[in-house]
């Protein structure tokens, strides 16, 4: 009776033992991985008529540039040196290429010079003949102006020292453009001039004869 009490006793304990020996083991099961926080960026959809897109549209004007009258042609250009008892002529058609002008043809003459000279258009068969002492501008005191004699002038500047005038043909015909200062020669006022210098322009500026002519 005693050893069955003994055993009991033994028994009960070892039950005891192993069961706290099974409470305080430590597990060898992996732990479980730890989730991470997913964040899901949820962007809502556009809406029709809420909000609308501003969009810019630039145009591009082109604007076509402007082109500037032109001011003429200059067909002759020259400096020279003369005396009170010298001229010089330019024939329009050897310098210029004109063997005729017509009506409506219009030309711009400038004419800077050291003295005052006569600046003149003529007929070109009426020019080769100012060497004789019948075709000479000649000063009048009386008037204080310039008798021309048989001189048929067109285009005239009187006296230019810095003169720019315009002028317009009326007749046909072949001209010869002259820079005179013979006519100082009878102004007592100049008799100590020597020679001085001069420069011409001449620029066409329009009418009817635009090409040059070569015959």
């Amino acid at each position: 009776m005693f050893r069955k009490k003994i055993f009991c006793i033994g028994t009960c304990l070892l039950l005891a033992s192993i069961f706290l020996a099974g409470c305080t083991s430590p597990s060898n099961a992996p732990a479980a991985p730890t989730a991470m926080p997913t964040t899901i960026q949820t962007i809502p959809p556009a809406t029709v008529g809420q909000n609308p897109v501003s969009v810019t549209t630039t145009a591009t004007v082109i604007t076509p540039a402007t082109t500037a009258v032109p001011e003429g042609k200059e067909v002759l250009h020259d400096t020279g040196t003369l005396t009170t008892k010298s001229y010089k002529t330019y024939d329009f058609k050897t310098l210029m290429g004109y063997k005729f002008l017509y009506p409506k043809d219009t030309f711009k003459v400038t004419i800077k010079s050291e003295k005052p000279v006569l600046g003149y258009a003529m007929n070109t068969e009426q020019a080769r003949q100012l060497e004789g002492s019948q075709l000479i501008p000649r000063y009048q005191t009386y008037t204080k102006g310039v008798d021309w004699g048989l001189i048929e002038p067109s285009m005239v500047l009187e006296k230019a020292t810095d003169t720019t005038k315009e002028f317009t043909i009326e007749n046909v015909g072949p001209l010869t453009y002259v820079v005179d200062g013979r006519w100082m020669s009878y102004d007592s006022a100049y008799d100590n001039v020597q020679s001085f210098t001069y420069e011409i322009t001449i620029v066409k500026t329009g009418g009817p004869t635009q090409q040059n002519f070569n015959f």
